[in-house]
Parts: C-alpha cells; structure tokens; sequence
C-alpha cells in the first residue's frame, strides 16, 4: 500500500491538527474507506502513477493526480482515513506495552464498551471504523486464523510488530467481524437472513487459508 499521504498527515505539526478536525468532522463512510483502499492499491500496481506520486509535495498535486486516474479524493476524507487507521493501530500498540490496558480491553463485553475504553484513553474511532480494518486485515493475504476444535488459533497472528489475533478474535466473537470475510455480498441473496455472515455465499476463503503457516502442536 502505499504511504506517502502519512507524511501529509502524520507529521507531528499536521497529526494533532488533522486528528482534531477529524474528529470534529464524521461524515465518511464505508464506500470512502473502500475507495481509498482502492486507489492506494492501484498505486502499488502501476509504476508510473507511484512515480508521479512519489514527486508531489504537497497534498494538492496528490489529490489532482487521483482524480486524473478515476478518483475523486479530498484532503479531508484521506486525513480520516489514515488518522483513524492510526489511531487503532496506537491503541493496539499501547495494549501491548501495557498488560492491564490490554486485559481491559479483551475483558470488553460488547464493541461499544471497547470504544468507550479506547476513548478514555485517548484514542478515537468507531465500532464501524474498527470492524472495517479488522475486516481488511482478516482479508488480507498475510494473515489469516483457523480454530480448532478447542478454539485455539493456529496461525500466526502477528500483523507487522502488533498481535492482532486477540482483536479478531474478540471482533469475530462480537460478531462485527464474520468468521470468514466477504467483500461483495452476492446479488442472488435469498430475501431472508441476509445480515447472516456465515451463509456461504456472503463468504469467501482469504488468499492466505491454502498458505498459512501453522503452528507445530505437540
């Protein structure tokens, strides 16, 4: 993915700025979280246009060359989007420095009582806003979790230096996050029970489920 727009917005003379106005301004939703995962992952892919990118220095001539290529970003939305994200990778982070914040957090009984306890410790984000980077996460070929019977987690569970599988887990548990992840729901749904995420044709396997890396039981 790629990570230019964090130095538009994550430098500390921009991060406490664009976290205040974001957090002010909470009119995005899902179809714009998608759509900038779609433009940063159609930037990895094109060589030219992470070039071109890669030349900009401000956040004008970034968002002109988006719209150039079929997307209509704002500063706005794209400061959302990688203050949240930050904002819940921070606060998994933090649970890892610290064991009571994180058994706080794990002891959580619903999706709300855990935003309230990232808030009381200063981080700021939704139950949607989390459950779509778990989703994306989940999702994502480098990771991915098989239970078994006794619901012990036998795939690695680390994303980069974090321990993402205790939020999956909790997440999937909550259920805001299916047990396998759709992306696209199907347009032959059948009119009943279409919330249910664990109909096989709202499901799919990850692209990791055929490579994972288990972990040796003894």
């Amino acid at each position: 993915m790629y990570y230019q727009i964090w130095n538009f917005f994550l430098r500390d003379d921009k991060y406490f700025y664009w976290k205040e106005k974001v957090h002010c301004n909470q009119n995005f939703d899902h179809y714009t979280w998608q759509k900038i995962i779609d433009f940063l992952l159609l930037v990895e892919q094109n060589f030219s246009l992470k070039a071109q990118l890669g030349e900009t220095d401000s956040i004008e001539p970034f968002i002109k060359l988006a719209e150039e290529n079929g997307y209509n970003l704002t500063p706005e939305a794209l400061a959302w989007f990688v203050v949240t994200r930050k904002q819940i990778w921070d606060l998994f982070d933090m649970a890892q420095k610290i064991p009571s914040l994180k058994n706080q957090l794990l002891a959580a009984k619903n999706p709300q009582q855990f935003i309230k306890i990232a808030q009381y410790n200063g981080y700021q984000f939704s139950v949607e806003e989390l459950s779509w980077l778990l989703i994306e996460i989940k999702c994502s070929p480098e990771l991915v979790s098989i239970n078994n019977s006794v619901g012990e987690i036998l795939t690695v569970s680390n994303y980069g230096r974090v321990e993402i599988g205790y939020w999956i887990w909790l997440a999937e548990y909550w259920g805001i996050v299916p047990p396998f992840c759709h992306v696209n729901k199907s347009e032959n749904l059948l009119s009943q029970n279409t919330l249910n995420p664990f109909l096989l044709d709202q499901c799919f396997l990850p692209k990791s489920y055929f490579n994972q890396r288990l972990i040796s039981v003894v």
